[in-house]
C-alpha cells in the first residue's frame, strides 16, 4: 500500500514522492509567462557552454569563494556572473564576470546580494582578480 500526502497548495491527496498537477500546472505557467526568454536562450547556447568551460578552467575547476575566504578546495559545479545579465547584458560573456562556485555557496550568494549587492559584487571582484592573478 503505497504512502500518501496532502498537497501543501491545495490539499489534495497525492502519492508521497510525487508532484502534485497544481503545483505541476503553477511551475508551468510561470515558465511561460515569468521566467527571461532571453536568458534562458542563452544559457543553452553553444557560446554559453565555452565561457562556462574557460571560466572553469582558469578557475582549476574549484570553489573560489571557499578557497580565499576558508582555504578549502571544494570542486565547483556553477559559474557565476558576479554581475547578473538582467543588470548588464554585455557582460554575460566576460570572463572577469564570471566565478566558479559550488552550489551551496552560488546560494549564499545569492542570499548576500539581497542584503548588499553591490558591496558583494566588489568583494566578489576583487577576491576573483586576486585568485586569478596567483
Amino acid at each position: 500500500m503505497p504512502l500518501y500526502k496532502r498537497c501543501s497548495r491545495c490539499g489534495q491527496r497525492i502519492p508521497s514522492g510525487s508532484t502534485c498537477p497544481c503545483i505541476k500546472a503553477r511551475h508551468k505557467e510561470y515558465d511561460r509567462y515569468s521566467r527571461d526568454r532571453k536568458s534562458k536562450q542563452f544559457y543553452g547556447s553553444r557560446q554559453w557552454l565555452q565561457i562556462r568551460s574557460a571560466a572553469m578552467a582558469a578557475d582549476d575547476g574549484i570553489d573560489v569563494y571557499l578557497f580565499m575566504t576558508e582555504g578549502k578546495l571544494v570542486p565547483a559545479d556553477t559559474v557565476h556572473h558576479i554581475i547578473p545579465l538582467q543588470d548588464d547584458w554585455q557582460k554575460r560573456m566576460d570572463i572577469g564576470n564570471l566565478m566558479s562556485l559550488s552550489h551551496e555557496t552560488h546560494s549564499m550568494i545569492e542570499q548576500m546580494y539581497k542584503k548588499d549587492k553591490p558591496g558583494a559584487q566588489k568583494k566578489l571582484q576583487k577576491m576573483l582578480m586576486e585568485y586569478r592573478s596567483r
